[in-house]
């Protein structure tokens, strides 16, 4: 049996700047930080993974200093002296240490993966059943709060085939103005690309209820998350209602969640972000369970680096299933990587990279300008 024991990890947290602010329900960000992980084994293998959140603690309760803090105060120490090519034996260890904390699990269980890959000379998308495709679309984030600097922006990226599918972010104004912006963005981009909603848990049902036809009728063709995570019952009533089809976010964190959504029928599709389900292991999870009961799954971010986006796209190459959209935008939204091999945009979509393991280096380098002191 192959062995990788863990001598060493390391975390950093890096501060990379951003080429214009992101406008999400709570917060506005102008630069977007990472814990970096490194892990060391004794053959001299070393995996990098990354954990980040959108802005601080306010979507899920971990932050990039409590990830820190988690990783070198508890799960490291769990982890060293074990053998890094054992991950699902390493997720169980680091769920009886801690109860929760998905952020920091996914960080470490993207730095094993990538050290299976290497030893084994297979990039990770074969740890998950192999490729079945090379590449996707590529759906780009609106979230400057200003109709005419947004609508440049699309057009910049359509220009360049970057994009030519877009979703806004939503629920920093009030639903009047919110609608507004749906309809001005609608009547700039003029029926030459698409454009869906994200309103991150911040209306009401009788909200949503109230201006659902409105938004169908400035021509958005898709809307996430309008209500608190918890009211599936009210999501399913939205979508009962909806003339467009419901993306489940928030509500969907878990496998008990997917089932309860697709009970409920409180979802068209499923938001699948690696951090929020504590890696890609428990994300092709979630994905299998979707995919049985027939529900569609959309590549959803966080805003990773390349690190962490070259990770979710190995598991988007492997899965037939995730194939409701993909927003896998954080390396060309970041104005610096991280990494010395960038992941690859080309013709509207992105592409999957064949090196073992996650595919990319990190830049030590930048890894040091960057890092917090």
């Amino acid at each position: 049996m192959n062995t990788e024991i863990i001598e060493k990890i390391d975390t950093t947290i890096v501060d990379l700047p951003l080429k214009r602010i992101h406008k999400f329900s709570a917060t506005t960000i102008n630069c977007k930080s990472f814990v970096i992980v490194q892990i060391h084994t004794k053959n001299g293998v070393i995996g990098i993974g990354e954990a980040t959140t959108p802005g601080g603690p306010w979507w899920a309760g971990e932050a990039v200093e409590t990830i820190k803090v988690m990783i070198d105060s508890y799960l490291a120490p769990a982890l060293i002296g074990e053998n890094a090519l054992q991950i699902n034996a390493l997720l169980q260890k680091m769920d009886a240490v801690a109860a929760h904390n998905p952020f920091s699990k996914a960080a470490l269980e993207m730095a094993l993966l990538d050290i299976k890959g290497q030893v084994l000379n297979v990039p990770i998308y074969e740890l998950f059943g192999g490729l079945s495709r090379e590449s996707m679309p590529l759906k780009w984030p609106l979230a400057q709060g200003n109709a005419k600097a947004d609508l440049e922006e699309a057009e910049h990226l359509m220009s360049f085939n970057v994009a030519q599918e877009f979703k806004v972010k939503m629920g920093y104004m009030s639903p009047e103005d919110d609608v507004n912006y749906i309809g001005e963005l609608c009547r700039g981009l003029n029926g030459k690309a698409t454009l869906c909603g994200d309103l991150n848990a911040t209306w009401s049902e009788l909200t949503t209820q109230k201006y659902l036809p409105e938004l169908a009728a400035h021509g958005m063709d898709m809307l996430e998350q309008p209500v608190a995570a918890w009211n599936r019952l009210a999501l399913a009533r939205i979508r009962d209602a909806s003339p467009m089809p419901i993306l489940a976010d928030e509500s969907v964190c878990s496998p008990q969640d997917v089932n309860e959504t697709y009970r409920l029928g409180s979802a068209d599709m499923l938001s699948l972000k690696i951090f929020k389900h504590g890696g890609l292991t428990r994300t092709h999870q979630i994905s299998q369970i979707a995919a049985a009961n027939g529900i569609a799954c959309y590549a959803g971010t966080f805003l990773e680096s390349s690190i962490g986006t070259a990770a979710f796209m190995h598991l988007v190459a492997a899965q037939d299933n995730i194939n409701g959209g993909n927003e896998l935008v954080g390396p060309i939204w970041l104005a610096d990587d991280i990494v010395e091999d960038p992941v690859q945009y080309k013709d509207n979509h992105i592409w999957v990279k064949h090196s073992p393991g996650l595919g990319v280096t990190l830049d030590l380098d930048k890894l040091s300008h960057y890092q917090r002191v």
